[in-house]
């Protein structure tokens, strides 16, 4: 297999995480300098397929064009969905946070049970279409559940069932987009004379990493402008939610599915009723050492952002900033997003000169500083606007690193099994969301003191051990990611510094 420009210029950013000298002996085994059984036996399976065809149906949309249609659309109803998600705990308290736990186990639970059968079944746009329309349901669930707050057990059923529902359209939803993204650029790369497929996901992927964040600044935005500028009650801003998620759904059927000509798309859309289609996550994640590397890219995400949202937004913007109604929620939730965008763009033109190793150790560092400044400073009555802000982008940084780089690594590093490799994405993610959510309102302390926080209803929580928990998760990021990179170079028969083996 022959390297591109690309993936030698960015050999660099590996051997720069391992030790002075060769960059790579104390790192690497010596059974290392072959691919890995399994990992090899499963990519032979999808080798050798002849050249995709860029044949389409009459449409005037370029493959590219395609993919940003469907990026915007998928960013209205996500944008949508998150809003919901930033405002669960902080309107619905405990509820709240029991119904994003629940909402993530069912996430994980879909994607390592069947999300990769059913996009193998439908494919990817009609799994796109499914996904938001079952997302549409998780956010009607938010009317449902304010209608019913006089009644707790109501509402808190209603919320868990919204948040079953809720998981499952994430998992078909982001495994049919990682699969439709990796389709696409792989076209793209074709309808390109000058663009390498490294290159054709790096682009896309910045692409759409700033498309559907920005949709999320929006959106997260009007939920303050609808409150603050107009008074809106709560439950006419998640009727207004739910509506433009459902118009968003509608709009998916201008979006064109592109024709499986390879061998392995054949292979991967056929015979759908083998229990291996079902399991294609979890065969991934126990075959291929890679994946295994990527657990703790995933972990920090998740964690980083259950601590942004059931903490940071629930109890240090009520503390800090005197915000009781959670009225800068949205807003600040915004920041985290617009810096997300902002750095999507900036990353994936960069990353041609930097690779994208370097730009995920910059995810990382940035995680860690999420919850680092809570560990040297956690008295929250002195913190301000300008060290709150300083929380919302860094998340943002981090943020810009998974939704876009990480996502265009998985594609290169797990092509043989795009559906697969991105259900685990769905996976990891959703259960260390699961677990954060968890730990915000599992890890009870007796007395407030400098680590024990007095939440808004009563409760006392220890949080220094969730923080201590994300900073270990980033330090661990940033060296598996290193040793995934190191496999993947082995497996295809190139050398750290980008030159093929002896």
């Amino acid at each position: 297999m022959a390297t591109t420009s690309d993936e030698q210029g960015a050999a660099a950013d590996y051997v720069s995480l391992g030790p002075a000298g060769d960059g790579e002996d104390e790192f690497v085994d010596d059974d290392d300098n072959a691919a890995s059984p399994d990992a090899t036996m499963l990519s032979r399976s999808c080798e050798a397929s002849p050249q995709y065809s860029t044949s389409r149906p009459a449409t005037t949309l370029s493959a590219q064009g395609n993919f940003l249609l469907a990026s915007t659309l998928f960013s209205i109803n996500h944008g949508c969905v998150t809003t919901c998600l930033n405002l669960a705990t902080a309107r619905l308290g405990d509820i709240g946070a029991k119904q994003s736990s629940v909402l993530y186990l069912s996430y994980s639970a879909s994607a390592l049970l069947g999300s990769t059968w059913i996009i193998k079944k439908v494919r990817p746009v009609n799994g796109l279409i499914l996904g938001m329309g079952l997302y549409s349901v998780y956010v009607g669930c938010f009317i449902l559940a304010v209608l019913q707050m006089d009644h707790p057990i109501i509402a808190e059923v209603i919320a868990l069932l919204g948040a079953a529902v809720g998981g499952l359209a994430g998992a078909i939803l982001w495994t049919a987009q990682g699969s439709f993204f990796a389709r696409s650029a792989e076209v793209h790369s074709q309808d390109s004379e000058i663009t390498t497929l490294p290159d054709a996901t790096s682009d896309l992927s910045a692409y759409f990493a700033a498309i559907y964040l920005f949709g999320e600044v929006a959106l997260n935005l009007l939920s303050s402008v609808l409150v603050e500028a107009f008074g809106l009650a709560w439950l006419t801003v998640f009727t207004i939610y739910f509506v433009i998620a459902v118009v968003s759904v509608s709009g998916m059927l201008l979006v064109y599915e592109h024709p499986a000509d390879s061998d392995s798309d054949v292979g991967s859309f056929s015979n759908t009723n083998s229990p291996d289609k079902a399991t294609a996550a979890w065969r991934v994640l126990t075959k291929d050492p890679k994946m295994i590397c990527m657990v703790p890219f995933n972990l920090v995400f998740g964690l980083a952002a259950s601590f942004r949202s059931s903490f940071v937004s629930s109890e240090v913007v009520r503390i800090a900033l005197d915000d009781n109604k959670s009225m800068y929620v949205g807003a600040l939730s915004a920041v985290t997003a617009v810096v997300a965008a902002v750095m999507s763009l900036i990353f994936g033109r960069i990353s041609h000169v930097i690779g994208k190793g370097t730009i995920l150790v910059i995810g990382s560092a940035s995680f860690f500083l999420v919850a680092f400044p809570f560990v040297v400073f956690p008295d929250l009555t002195r913190w301000g606007w300008a060290s709150v802000l300083c929380v919302y982008t860094l998340q943002g940084i981090g943020r810009s690193t998974f939704e876009g780089t990480l996502k265009a690594e998985f594609a290169d590093f797990f092509s043989y099994e795009k559906e697969g490799a991105f259900a685990n994405i769905v996976l990891q993610s959703g259960l260390s969301n699961a677990l954060g959510f968890f730990l915000s309102i599992n890890l009870p302390c007796s007395s407030p003191g400098t680590y024990c926080i007095e939440y808004a209803d009563g409760t006392l929580h220890n949080v220094l051990s969730y923080e201590l928990l994300i900073m270990v998760s980033a330090v661990l990021a940033a060296f598996g990611y290193w040793r995934a990179a190191v496999l993947y170079r082995r497996e295809n028969g190139q050398s750290l510094r980008g030159t093929p083996e002896e």
